[in-house]
């Protein structure tokens, strides 16, 4: 994942950030014309596209996780992005509802830097120096707000207040975030009067953000206008997060007048169990149902205090996940790993290379209104084709998702069941001939002063090997013909098999190259079951005398069992043996077929 990324973001990079410069002189040349220039209404567009082609070139560059968070005013959005930081980088409070993203990301030192509408960007050290003006932008774009609602115009900051603020980047030390090179971004509050801009600004992570955290206070969570904004959001990212924010030190008053622990804190899952089964709609049903939605109940501020302690006493802040989650931390910790887990996945990674390209090609697409430069329209071309590629990658990494996850065992049952009978039908044809064979060695053992192990490894041994070794051959035959074929011998769906194709994946080639690789293995020749136990020895007078067991016979007769060695002439065999003994021997090395 990591190499493609990285090849992704520099040859994206090299290819687009070229275009920043001439972009901006376009627009300084614009700027500097008087208003009655024609060419000049296209400025606010310009410098529109400017701003948005510089976050994406720098989103790319830096390979960045966005995480937008949204939420209601008050909502705990600020606590949120203090637990996901495990750092204070509750600054942004000092942007109360000013229609404005907000980015939050790691410095050694911190600094603010203020972008505003006309491309003029503001670097801020101080923190009083920070509100004091964004109390001076509260008010300038409050009177601009007024005056385009008195003129009965639709305001456009752009228009109406060029030196509006559109972004705040916070930079504050927040390791963590340093190590996930996460982004956090604060969105207005939804209810904010001066939301005119929220259009604009969730249109312009559209493709450059996978994934959104809305967050929302259990008192507000079954007020169904507190969703009214989600269509939207479901609309605009493949996975939310949505985080009921409990009050844990809630107390609810019981008839007799005592004070007890409320359901946030005692028991919240049955307030999100309350959500799901009465008040969430059917769009969020179907999207927690296909898994792009998740709902976490966490003390935000619980949860931020424990973690930013942990922090600052070096204490690592993880949650195994393998037990229940005991602490708001622990809570916090679940939501914040299954997160990670996906900005780390590959479905992040695809979106990834998907949305920056959709965003690269929209963003052309509106400047060729504007400027249908011969530059602008061979990049569009090298864009349409580093989509194309990036189609090509996902389909292969879905294939490569689907090969992984098919059971391939399974797949070789019917070559295994196959192979087998053909190894008996080889196998009937030479019973006939294999056990005359046995037979005779039989006779000749019996005829001799040799051992029951010489009868193993002398006489017998070698016929079974050699139709062992018959066998084998005939196998490794049939798998030579079989490895060459499209499947390797496996019973595949057509399904499979296309994603083979797709993947450039040829079965019949690995099929080969392994049975190559393997060579003409030597047929193990093994211990052969038959033992003295299969041997029905005769027991003489003296035996029954003595009261001597069959084991001890069999023992005195050809030795001990594992290393039965002891010379045994003819003429006791055929005492001791008789010819029921010598078919119980030819029975039972006849299941050693």
């Amino acid at each position: 994942m990591k190499t493609v990324l990285s090849r992704f973001c520099t040859e994206f990079e090299s290819v687009v950030r070229p275009l920043l410069e001439p972009v901006r002189e376009v627009g300084e040349v614009l700027g500097g014309v008087s208003a009655d220039i024609p060419a000049r209404a296209a400025l606010p567009l310009l410098r529109d596209f400017d701003h948005r082609l510089t976050t994406l070139v720098e989103k790319v560059a830096a390979q960045q996780a966005y995480v937008l968070i949204f939420g209601p005013l008050k909502s705990g959005k600020s606590t949120l992005m203090n637990a996901i930081a495990a750092s204070y980088v509750s600054e942004v409070t000092a942007l109360p509802a000013y229609p404005c993203m907000v980015y939050v990301s790691h410095a050694p030192e911190v600094r603010y830097e203020l972008s505003r509408y006309d491309g003029t960007r503001t670097v801020i050290t101080d923190s009083d120096e920070l509100d004091e003006a964004m109390r001076d932008a509260h008010a300038e774009l409050a009177d601009a707000l007024r005056g385009a609602e008195a003129a009965g115009q639709v305001f456009e900051p752009a228009t109406h207040c060029p030196t509006a603020l559109r972004r705040v980047d916070v930079k504050v030390p927040a390791p963590e975030l340093s190590e996930s090179s996460a982004v956090l971004v604060d969105t207005p509050g939804l209810y904010s009067r001066m939301k005119f801009g929220y259009d604009r600004m969730t249109r312009e992570f559209r493709d450059t953000a996978a994934c959104a955290v809305f967050v929302v206070k259990t008192d507000n969570l079954f007020l169904e206008q507190v969703f009214d904004e989600f269509g939207q959001l479901l609309e605009l990212f493949s996975r939310i997060f949505l985080v009921v924010n409990l009050d844990s030190t809630k107390r609810d008053l019981r008839p007799d007048g005592t004070l007890v622990t409320s359901l946030e804190g005692s028991d919240p899952e049955r307030i999100v169990e309350a959500f799901e089964d009465l008040s969430m709609s059917a769009p969020l049903k179907r999207a927690r149902d296909e898994g792009r939605l998740r709902i976490y109940a966490v003390d935000l501020l619980a949860a931020a205090s424990q973690r930013l302690q942990s922090a600052a006493a070096g204490q690592s802040t993880l949650f195994a996940g393998d037990e229940a989650a005991s602490s708001p931390a622990d809570t916090c910790e679940v939501f914040l790993r299954d997160l990670t887990d996906y900005l780390n996945s590959t479905d992040y990674l695809i979106a990834f290379l998907r949305d920056s390209l959709r965003q690269a090609h929209r963003l052309f697409g509106e400047f060729d209104q504007l400027h249908a430069s011969e530059t602008v329209r061979g990049l569009v071309q090298r864009v349409a084709s580093l989509e194309a590629e990036a189609e090509t990658c996902a389909d292969a990494g879905a294939a490569l998702e689907r090969l992984s996850a098919f059971a391939w065992r399974s797949a070789f049952d019917q070559l295994g069941t196959d192979l087998l009978s053909i190894a008996d039908g080889r196998l009937e044809k030479r019973r006939d001939e294999v056990s005359a064979r046995v037979a005779a060695e039989l006779d000749r053992w019996f005829g001799s002063d040799d051992s029951f192990a010489a009868l193993h490894d002398e006489y017998v041994g070698p016929v079974l090997r050699d139709v062992r070794e018959d066998l084998a051959e005939t196998v490794q035959g049939v798998l030579k013909t079989v490895s060459g074929n499209a499947g390797a011998g496996a019973d595949l769906p057509d399904a499979i098999a296309s994603d083979l194709g797709t993947v450039d994946l040829d079965l019949s080639g690995v099929g080969v190259a392994a049975l190559a690789a393997q060579g003409q293995r030597p047929v193990a020749g093994g211990a052969l079951r038959v033992t003295t136990a299969a041997v029905p020895v005769r027991r003489g007078f003296v035996d029954w005398l003595l009261l001597r067991r069959r084991a001890t016979v069999r023992r005195r007769l050809f030795g001990p069992p594992e290393a039965p060695a002891k010379a045994v002439p003819a003429a006791v065999k055929a005492r001791r043996l008789r010819e029921a003994g010598r078919r119980e021997l030819e029975a039972a090395f006849q299941t050693e077929l």
